[in-house]
């Protein structure tokens, strides 16, 4: 055996070569391995698009029918009025006026001890919540969402909470900063260097992008909730969830995102021959809505299609746009993305998300679904045929007067030809001479009016047609405003009533998916933020608590308070304010002054009276923050002497006759009934309801507490 510095060399040589050719080996067979897997979710996509091609069919065909367009090839009616565009308009703006109302609350597994500190942290995330929707854009998002829901049948929100790391889903809005301009440069100098760009344009958009950095007009790095509408088209459910309604347990669903080149070096980081890479992608544009192409596309169901190589100036992107595919797969718990076209590679290197209690970041939004069905039908679909009888009678009824003109007709061959012109150029209340051929003869046999068929009013009514959409989509003659002179006020109150009952379906599907949204919401905030954050949303006066992630998804509870997404309540809720005021007022005063005197004991049952009634009326005001907190020293002034056993049974009686107050003032109130009043009596264990007096005022307070002991 020959041994020296030139054979351990030699050795060390043969080693590392052997671990080259092995690590090489190794990456190829992870790159094909790799391959494989993209190849084999790329059919699985593509077969679960082509599963649900009949109802992306119907919802062009809604999209259409919504539009108010004819199908192609057919001419529009003779009176097309969009019935069903109004009524979009007039349910959503009742079923979506402003942003609802976030309530936190520390949940039951929170310790006792700490449930103060708990309750300050609940509010500061319901001001935190709160914010980050708002600056979100909820609103218009929102509107958006239940338009729809209501137009194709589901409606698509995707949430993240935008961090700037590699845990950041691909969303089609994002929140600019300074750090994603640095992005960018990088990005466009890597182009350069790679000659894969025009230098020139390359070398001026550094420039823009530099000129912003230098104004510091952006945060350096921006944190915060972004919210992306997404075409149901775009969202792909696997097949085997079976109903969409389920979607939350479905193994996996994919999101389509179209952007342009500079975007997919960006994200994707590729330069020289990676680059090369996105030639062979397929690109993308989107489908013409109007012009001389949309006739024969008009019920294609596809809203983008692949680009035909159009590279006109007509075209809205001549290079065309890539499909960004982002796969959440609930088995695996990691987020794929992909580019379509591209099968050995892919577009980022898979992470696994930061998310709530739940996986998926989206959130549907549907009002009819049918059992056994896949998707939920639409408003559009429900009215389409009603819509179309409608402009079927009134384009009749419009042909019928068309034709149904007055006029006159005359025996030519007996009547001078002058006097022919005469009467066809003849104009309104003009006399005219004519000269018959024969003197003698009688005008009357000359001129005679034309017959034509009458209207019969019966065969072009419309009432029911609109009666019964009405009914169909909910939308009452009392919420579009038509409540006619001869309806009383009782009358529109039922009116009233029977919409509410009919979209209380509605509200209530509403408010599910909101409250999905807001406890997604806090659970990525208390994982992604800290106490400077609590600070900058809520205030220096917020409080924070560090927590895990499990605390994070377990210690607290989300809700939207009912009904705080419409517009105010009708005039009946003031009115039952009103009537319950007085009392709720006396009742304050005296749990003051019990609190004064130090006894809380006596101030509970008349707290717990308030929030109960509260809760009966279905309201959520804080009580707490109507009730007087006297100063320490008051207190203790106040309370040097025991009370009597007969001076506490007196307040025990003065606590149940506020109580039967209450009870008969809830049922004056317009809006409850007499039950509300016999609920209150039995939380006090009393047989026989209060006489309500009939001269409509209020029945007296009972006597206060005494002030001296």
């Amino acid at each position: 055996m020959v041994e020296g510095t030139g054979y351990d060399e030699i050795t060390e040589a043969m080693t590392a070569q052997d671990e080259a050719e092995k690590r090489d080996a190794d990456d190829k067979k992870a790159k094909e391995q790799q391959g494989k897997l993209i190849v084999s979710w790329s059919d699985k996509i593509k077969r679960a698009r082509k599963h649900d091609k009949k109802a992306r069919e119907q919802w062009a065909d809604d999209r259409r029918v919504a539009r108010n367009d004819p199908l192609p090839g057919q001419q529009r009616w003779l009176v097309d009025t969009n019935l069903i565009g109004a009524i979009l308009e007039v349910l959503a703006a009742f079923l979506y006026a402003k942003n609802p109302d976030i309530s936190v609350r520390p949940s039951p597994t929170v310790n006792r001890k700490m449930i103060g500190q708990y309750r300050q942290v609940s509010e500061t995330l319901e001001v935190m919540a709160s914010r980050l929707l708002k600056d979100a854009g909820l609103k218009r998002v929102a509107k958006r969402w239940v338009r729809g829901a209501m137009t194709v049948g589901i409606g698509w929100i995707k949430a993240a909470m935008q961090t700037r790391t590699e845990r950041d889903p691909l969303t089609e809005t994002e929140i600019n900063d300074l750090k994603n301009n640095l992005n960018r440069i990088e990005s466009l100098k890597a182009q350069m260097e790679g000659g894969e760009d025009d230098n020139d344009l390359a070398a001026e958009k550094i420039r823009m992008n530099i000129t912003a950095l230098e104004a510091k007009l952006e945060r350096e790095v921006a944190e915060g909730v972004v919210l992306d509408i997404m075409a149901p088209e775009d969202v792909i459910v696997a097949p085997d969830c079976g109903e969409v309604e389920n979607y939350l347990n479905s193994p996996w669903i994919a999101f389509d995102l179209y952007k342009d080149r500079d975007f997919a070096l960006e994200l994707t980081g590729w330069t020289g021959e990676d680059a090369d890479k996105l030639k062979t992608a397929n690109l993308y544009m989107q489908r013409p809505r109007k012009g001389e192409e949309d006739d024969s596309m008009v019920t294609q169901a596809n809203l983008w299609v692949i680009d035909n190589g159009d590279k006109s100036s007509d075209a809205e992107n001549p290079d065309g746009f890539y499909r960004f595919t982002e796969i959440w797969s609930l088995r695996d718990g990691v987020v794929m993305t992909m580019i379509d076209g591209i099968t050995d590679r892919w577009a980022r290197k898979p992470y696994a998300p930061r998310t709530g209690a739940r996986f998926y970041p989206c959130f549907s939004l549907g009002f009819h679904f049918v059992d056994g069905d896949r998707w939920p039908q639409s408003d559009v679909y429900q009215l389409k045929h009603l819509a179309e009888e409608y402009a079927r009678i009134r384009s009749n009824y419009a042909e019928h007067r068309r034709r149904a003109i007055p006029s006159i007709m005359f025996n030519e061959q007996q009547i001078d030809p002058d006097s022919v012109k005469k009467l066809t150029a003849s104009t309104t209340q003009e006399y005219i001479g004519i000269k018959p051929l024969k003197v003698d003869v009688d005008l009357r046999t000359l001129l005679v009016p034309k017959a034509y068929n009458g209207i019969d009013a019966a065969l072009y009514d419309t009432e029911i047609i609109l009666q019964e959409m009405e009914k169909v989509s909910g939308a009452q003659d009392a919420v579009q405003g038509g409540i006619q002179v001869e309806k009383t006020a009782t009358e529109a109150q039922i009116m009233e009533s029977g919409r509410g009952a009919r979209t209380g379906a509605r509200l209530d599907a509403l408010e599910d998916s909101l409250t999905e949204l807001a406890e997604y919401t806090v659970q990525l905030i208390l994982q992604t933020m800290d106490e400077a954050d609590a600070i900058r949303y809520a205030g220096p006066d917020s409080t924070w608590v560090e927590m895990t992630t499990d605390e994070a998804l377990s210690l607290f509870g989300v809700e939207i308070k009912a009904g705080s997404t419409g517009k105010p309540k009708a005039n009946t809720d003031r009115e039952a304010w009103a009537t319950l005021m007085p009392l709720f007022e006396n009742l304050i005063d005296r749990i003051g002054q019990a609190r004064m005197q130090g006894q809380e004991w006596a101030a509970k049952p008349w707290i717990a009276m308030l929030e109960e009634s509260r809760n009966r009326l279905d309201d959520f005001a804080d009580i707490e923050k109507f009730l007087p907190v006297p100063p320490p020293e008051v207190v203790k002034s106040n309370t040097s002497q025991e009370l009597s056993e007969a001076e506490k049974a007196t307040i025990g009686q003065d606590q149940a006759g506020a109580l039967k107050d209450v009870a008969a003032a809830v049922e004056k109130a317009p809006l409850f009934g007499p039950p509300a009043k016999y609920i209150v009596e039995e939380m006090l264990g009393q047989g026989q309801p209060q006489q309500v007096p009939t001269d409509g005022e209020l029945p007296p307070a009972p006597n206060p507490l005494p002030t001296e002991v």
